[in-house]
C-alpha cells in the first residue's frame, strides 16, 4: 500500500482529532420519560394483617406510614419507606438526590413525607393500573400547601401521558382537586390549603368513587382506564412524563388490591381521623353527578 504524503497524513490526523472532540450540543430540558426500574410482570403479592389490625385485614398491597420513615432517614430525608407488616411493598426516591424530607411531629404527634413542589417523586413498588390491579382502593393522609389550580401537581399517580389514574391539583374541571379518568380530567372536590384530609380512592375497571373525610364530598365518576399505565405507582407526583411534583405532606398511604365495603371503609376512615385528628363527617349529600 503506498502511504499518504506526509502533509496529508497531518490533516487527516488533525480532521479525526477535531470530530473525536466534538461533543453534542447540552439539551435544554432532561424530561423524566422513564422509570429508574420497574417492577417484574408478575402477579401482585397482597398480605393478611393481623387480626388485630386497625384496618380491614384482607388484600393490603401497600401500606406506608411516615412515622416509619423516621428511622431510615439520613439528614431529615426520605431514603426509603417500607412497613415491617407489608414486607412486599415500598417506596423510595425516583433520584437520589431529589429527596423530600421526613418532618416528625408535623400532624397530631405523627410524622409527615414533605414534598416540596419542585422535583420530589417517590416510586412504589406496586402497580396501580387497571391490567394489574382491576379493582383497588387507595387510601391517604395528606394536605397541600396550595389550593391553585396552576401549576398542576399530583398526588400519586402512574399516568404516561394518556390521563391515568392520577389524583391532585388541576385546572381542567370545575374543581381543584381532581381525577384523572382515563379520557380526561374530572373534578373531585374543592381543596383547602394546609388543611389535613383522609381521602379514599376506589378504583374499578369503568368507575372512581372518592370520599372525603368521611363523607364531607363523594364522588362518582364514569372512567375509561388504559392498560398501558405506567407499571409502578409514584408518590409526589402523577409519573415520569410530567411529573407534576406535590407541593405538601402525606402522612400515611393505604392500597388495597381490591373494593372495601362501606363498614371497612369506614373502619379505615375512623382510624385515620382518630389518629391525625380529623373530624369524620358521614353525608351522602355531596355526591357529584356522574361526569
Amino acid at each position: 500500500m503506498k502511504s499518504l504524503p506526509s502533509a496529508a497524513l497531518v490533516l487527516l490526523l488533525v480532521g479525526c482529532a477535531k470530530e473525536e472532540s466534538v461533543q453534542p450540543p447540552p439539551a435544554t430540558t432532561v424530561p423524566d420519560t422513564q422509570p429508574v426500574a420497574v417492577m417484574p410482570a408478575r402477579e401482585q403479592q397482597t398480605v393478611t394483617l393481623p387480626g388485630d389490625s386497625p384496618i380491614p385485614a384482607s388484600g393490603v398491597l401497600l401500606w406506608l406510614r411516615a412515622d416509619d420513615a423516621v428511622a431510615s432517614a439520613q439528614g431529615g430525608k426520605v431514603q426509603s419507606w417500607q412497613n415491617t407488616l407489608v414486607p412486599n411493598a415500598s417506596a423510595g426516591p425516583v433520584h437520589p438526590d431529589r429527596l423530600p424530607m421526613v418532618v416528625a411531629d408535623a400532624i397530631s404527634g405523627h410524622a409527615v413525607v414533605r414534598f416540596d413542589g419542585t422535583d420530589q417523586t417517590l416510586m412504589t413498588s406496586i402497580d396501580i393500573g387497571s391490567r394489574r390491579m382491576p379493582y383497588g382502593t387507595v387510601i391517604t393522609v395528606f394536605r397541600s400547601t396550595t389550593a391553585d389550580k396552576s401549576p398542576f401537581r399530583k398526588l400519586y399517580g402512574n399516568d404516561n401521558g394518556g390521563f391515568d389514574r392520577a389524583v391532585g391539583l388541576d385546572d381542567r374541571s370545575e374543581r381543584n382537586y381532581t381525577l384523572f379518568t382515563g379520557s380526561g380530567v374530572a373534578g373531585y372536590f374543592d381543596l383547602v390549603s394546609n388543611t389535613t384530609y383522609v381521602g379514599v380512592d376506589e378504583y374499578s375497571p369503568d368507575t372512581f368513587s372518592g370520599w372525603v373525610n368521611g363523607g364531607v364530598a363523594v364522588a362518582t365518576i364514569a372512567a375509561a382506564w388504559h392498560e398501558d399505565a405506567l407499571p409502578n405507582m409514584y408518590i409526589g407526583g402523577t409519573g415520569t412524563v410530567f411529573n407534576e411534583y406535590w407541593s405538601g405532606d402525606l402522612a400515611e398511604i393505604i392500597v388495597y388490591a381490591r373494593k372495601l365495603s362501606d363498614a371497612e371503609r369506614m373502619q379505615v376512615e375512623d382510624y385515620l381521623g382518630q389518629k391525625y385528628g380529623v373530624t369524620m363527617t358521614r353525608s351522602s349529600s355531596a355526591v357529584a353527578t356522574p361526569q
